[in-house]
């Protein structure tokens, strides 16, 4: 009998557990794949709408269904309920409409008086403070919008106009333009720093009150607000208190000014109730003749006292005037494929097209946006992988796939043998507790905060690793106020006039006041913010200069309050976080980047047409959120803010008319919580600064990873098992969760009975992975090999 070479024999084996299939006839991607729901809304909406067409469609055809966007970020679920990275963008959106909606109400209603008139926000303020929103969130959001109802605006910046007369319609709306075939972009490519701004109540189709304007659908939420007996349920009275200083090192009064005002509703926490939220999501909708985009949209309503400048205080009634939006491109949000369940509630539209086999669970990937494949397929308890697989399979790979290679891959294998975790009546109370640097931070309250080494209020930095990705939303409403002021103090001039429109102006201490309030009323993850001036760069309403200016906002006891930090006795000048920022950007702005702002401006009183503004396009340097820095966790023993926190500062910078430059003027700053922090206890590369790294206990047949969602705790892990192993009890779980190990560890270490020992994933057995073809060759060569030995 003629030999068999090993080498032919290997590489059999080799072909065949290689394609473990059978040889069938090769067929294209996709063509398994039947039509649903996903491409109905690409071919209905998506594809069939864009902007060269839009003005002939109808209205309903350029708005979506309501259930295409679903887990929506609600005022009254965001302390309690966990939204994960995949509505990271909305909650942002929702935060960033909330802090223009309080703004807007506090400055409106705190200068309602006849002196005030002159130095409300004017036409520039508006312009910008849109244009900032959009350029310091360059993929968060891509449009900004202030915009009034009928006939309740109030404009100081018309020099033709009367005083106490209002104009028909007035809206500020901004976009981010496709700056790509823009003169001086010589390299072709979009770098999203560019915003077009235009007063939509001017031109054509500007009345976007009628019922029959394509692009409004924010505005029926709120307004016309006529019907002042929902008043109560609709808006909420917030109370804040200010302390100024006009001297160094001194406040004019020890007390604060406490000062009331209207703004958007405060729900309870058992309010379900969608029209009661201070905030509310559109429809997705095309954004016809604006941003030509299938947009969605974050709304919060605007309070103001109407008629304004009235001696009949008793005949005003407070009332929404106007609303704030922010937009995000619809083809930018996540939505979840897999069916519907806990963590994926409807109605959904969407829910259920993941193409995950029966033996699978289908669990949602983040940032994948309107795209098939955001989503992963893994066993369930009871299946195990392949052994040749490293689980889980990627939705991208599925939807990819042939005929063929979907009927003979993606599957789980039945396993057996399985037990269950002994219930144990444990009587002995045991707690897991951590302490960093040996300081247990836990200790350090407002009471002691005084009375302890200094060195004990500080943490190293490793104990707030990835701050700089899970407060990115805080840091970017810093990194906003810094764009607007930079945009403002570069380009504004106190004199400047241009015929009919007011130009100039100045900030005044009440805006900038109103500025860090609305940070850190709309956002409950800002304890503080505050705005830092270099010395003499604040200018008074009279053009004289304050030595220092430093409006500070901090919540205490659940009430917004603000403090000019010019009046204390230490100067903020000399703390650290501001002398590091002042020593990287006062002699070197070369690294700021250049952004510009095309507006659009009403060519007269009516509004009969749109135009360019004199200034067109104005531009501005503004650092991005890579360049400011994150301080390490301290505990800010203040009497104000009493509790642990880690600091963002980012600069802002004015123009130097005399040298012909920008010059550093200040430091914008926010707070956040340490305890809202999640840390990550999976090893790590050695070169990573993490204080808790290599600390979780997982098993050796097992591999760790961070689970979401919980604050400053330990055990917030899961211990997935290796390639080989597989899960063995039969509790509908497939992982052994990390607050399990770590208790069950520590009552091992204290003599209890534990079954940490028991935490463990078994060698994977029982189950092949080589097909019925594969075995009938394996047993083919096992006898050609046997009768070859015995006939040797």
């Amino acid at each position: 009998m003629k030999k068999i070479k090993t080498t032919t024999v290997l590489f059999n084996l080799f072909y065949c557990m290689l394609l473990k299939e059978e040889l069938v006839v090769a067929d294209g991607v996709f063509t398994w794949l039947q039509r649903d729901r996903y491409d109905e809304i690409v071919e209905k909406y998506i594809n069939a709408i864009k902007g060269h067409n839009c003005a002939s469609r109808s209205k309903a055809d350029m708005m979506m269904r309501d259930d295409i966007v679903t887990q929506i970020p609600k005022a009254n679920e965001l302390l309690s309920k966990v939204f994960y990275s995949n509505r990271s963008a909305l909650v942002h959106m929702h935060n960033m409409a909330l802090n223009r909606a309080f703004f807007m109400s506090y400055i409106l209603q705190r200068m309602n008086s006849t002196e005030d008139y002159s130095i409300q926000p004017n036409l520039h303020y508006l312009y910008m403070s849109v244009t900032a929103d959009i350029n310091a969130n360059p993929y968060a959001i891509n449009g900004s919008s202030i915009i009034f109802d009928k006939d309740v605006y109030y404009p100081n910046w018309l020099t033709n106009l009367d005083f106490n007369k209002t104009i028909p319609l007035f809206g500020v709306k901004g976009w981010r333009k496709d700056n790509t075939f823009a003169q001086g972009n010589f390299i072709r490519e979009p770098n999203r720093r560019v915003v077009q701004v235009k007063d939509i109540g001017a031109g054509n189709n500007k009345n976007y009150t009628n019922e029959r304007h394509k692009m409004n659908p924010w505005y029926q939420f709120w307004l016309p607000d006529l019907d002042k007996h929902e008043d109560k349920s609709n808006k909420f009275t917030y109370s804040i208190g200010i302390r100024y200083s006009n001297v160094t090192g001194k406040f004019i009064k020890e007390e604060f000014d406490v000062f009331n005002f209207f703004g958007p509703n405060l729900p309870s926490q058992n309010e379900k109730d969608n029209g009661k939220m201070p905030v509310r999501f559109t429809v997705p909708y095309f954004d016809c003749g604006k941003s030509n985009k299938w947009v969605v949209s974050a709304v919060s309503p605007i309070v103001d006292f109407f008629p304004r400048y009235s001696n009949y205080t008793h005949m005003r009634r407070q009332r929404f005037v106007g609303v704030a939006v922010m937009d995000i491109h619809f083809t930018k949000i996540d939505f979840n494929a897999c069916g519907i369940s806990p963590g994926n509630p409807g109605p959904s539209y969407l829910a259920g097209i993941a193409r995950c086999k029966s033996n699978t669970g289908c669990k949602h990937l983040s940032g994948k946006g309107y795209k098939r494949g955001g989503y992963i397929c893994h066993c369930k308890n009871k299946y195990v992988y392949p052994m040749d697989i490293q689980g889980p399979y990627n939705g991208k790979l599925i939807e990819q796939a042939t005929n063929a290679e979907y009927a003979n891959s993606f599957g789980c294998i039945r396993g057996d043998h399985y037990r269950v975790l002994p219930i144990v009546d444990q009587k002995a109370h045991v707690t897991v507790e951590f302490r960093v640097a040996n300081i247990n931070k836990v200790s350090i309250n407002k009471n002691n905060c005084n009375s302890v080494p200094a060195s004990s209020l500080h943490l190293p930095g490793d104990a707030a690793y990835d701050v700089e990705n899970q407060f990115k939303s805080q840091g970017s409403t810093a990194l906003r106020l810094s764009h607007f002021l930079s945009l403002f103090l570069e380009n504004i001039q106190a004199t400047d006039n241009f015929g009919n429109l007011r130009g100039g102006g100045r900030l005044h201490q009440d805006h900038l006041f109103g500025e860090v309030l609305a940070n850190v009323m709309a956002d409950y993850r800002i304890i503080s913010s505050g705005i830092f001036f270099e010395p003499y760069i604040f200018k008074n309403q009279d053009g004289t200069s304050k030595e220092l200016f430093g409006p500070y906002a901090f919540k205490s006891e659940g009430v917004a309050k603000a403090i000019d930090m010019a009046g204390l006795p230490r100067k903020y000048i000399f703390e650290n976080w501001y002398q590091n920022i002042k020593e990287r950007w006062k002699t070197n702005t070369a690294k700021l980047e250049k952004y510009k702002m095309n507006q659009l401006v009403r060519s007269d009183v009516k509004g009969t047409s749109a135009v360019k503004f004199e200034y067109y396009p104005i531009a501005y340097f503004a650092p991005k959120y890579d360049d400011g820095m994150w301080s390490n966790p301290k505990f800010k023993c203040d009497r104000m803010v009493d509790n642990w926190v880690m600091t963002y500062s980012i600069p802002f910078f004015q123009r130097d008319y005399v040298a012909k430059k920008n010059i550093f003027a200040g430091v914008v700053t926010v707070d956040v919580p340490l305890d809202n922090l999640e840390i990550n206890q999976c090893p790590q590369s050695f070169n990573v600064a993490n204080a808790f790294k290599n600390t979780a206990r997982c098993h050796i047949s097992t591999e760790c990873r961070k689970i979401p969602g919980y604050k400053y705790s330990r055990g917030a892990y899961r211990c997935d098992c290796k390639q080989g192993y597989e899960y063995q009890f039969a509790d509908g779980k497939t992982f052994i969760e990390g607050s399990l190990v770590e208790l069950e560890y520590e009552k091992k270490v204290r003599g209890l009975f534990s079954r940490f020992d028991s935490l463990v994933c078994r060698v994977q057995g029982g189950a092949t992975t080589i097909n019925s073809n594969c075995i009938s060759i394996l047993k083919v060569v096992i006898v050609a090999l046997m009768i070859q030995r015995f006939t040797e």
